[in-house]
C-alpha cells in the first residue's frame, strides 16, 4: 500500500508541475496593426503559423521577386539586431512597389533557416509594410511571417527557406508558385 501512495503523490506532483509551468505569464504575440503594418518585434515572432499558399498570400501587402544587393544596414532594437537589405525588384506578383525596395529582416542567427537575404540571390517573398514611430521607414518591407514568405530562386526552382513552416510548399517551380499566388 505505501507503494501505491508513493505513485499516487509523485502523479500529484507531476500534474502540479505540468499546471504552473504552462500558466506563466511570459510574453505572448498579439497581431499586427489595422492597416497590415508591422511594427518592430522584440524578437521573432510568429503570430500565426502558415500552411498554404494563399494563407501567406492573404497577409501579404505585396508579393514580389527580387535580387537582393551587397547595399544593408545593421540596426538594433531593445537588443535585437535586424539586417536591412536593399533589393531590386524585378518582377511585382502583387501590389505597387518602387523598383528598389528595403527587406528587414530580424538577425538571428538563422532561427526558422539561414534566412538573411545574400547579396546577388534571387528571391520570391511574400512582404508585409514595415512601420516604426520615429523611424524613417521609406519603402521597407518585412517578410510575412518572419520567414515563412521567403522563397530562394534557383535555376527556375523556388526553395522554401523556413523550416519553422514545414507545411508550406518546400521546393517546387516558380511558375508552379506564382500560379498558385494568382489562383
Amino acid at each position: 500500500m505505501p507503494r501505491q501512495t508513493g505513485r499516487h503523490c509523485a502523479l500529484v506532483l507531476l500534474v502540479l508541475a505540468c499546471i504552473v509551468g504552462c500558466s506563466g505569464s511570459g510574453p505572448s504575440a498579439s497581431p499586427s496593426p489595422a492597416g497590415g503594418s508591422t511594427t518592430a518585434p522584440a524578437g521573432p515572432s510568429r503570430v500565426k503559423s502558415y500552411h498554404n499558399i494563399a494563407e501567406l498570400k492573404a497577409d501579404s501587402d505585396a508579393i514580389v521577386r527580387v535580387q537582393a544587393t551587397d547595399r544593408t544596414q545593421t540596426t538594433v532594437i531593445s537588443g535585437i539586431p535586424f539586417t536591412i537589405t536593399d533589393v531590386h525588384v524585378t518582377e511585382v506578383i502583387r501590389g505597387t512597389l518602387p523598383s528598389t525596395i528595403r527587406i528587414r529582416q530580424t538577425d538571428t542567427g538563422g532561427v526558422g533557416g539561414d534566412d538573411i537575404l545574400k547579396p546577388g540571390s534571387s528571391y520570391l517573398l511574400f512582404l508585409e509594410r514595415f512601420a516604426r514611430d520615429g523611424e524613417d521607414v521609406t519603402n521597407q518591407y518585412a517578410v510575412v511571417g518572419v520567414a515563412a514568405g521567403l522563397y530562394l530562386e534557383d535555376s527556375g526552382q523556388a526553395s522554401h527557406q523556413d523550416t519553422e513552416s514545414p507545411q508550406l510548399p518546400q521546393v517546387l517551380p516558380v511558375r508552379d508558385l506564382k500560379a498558385q499566388i494568382n489562383g
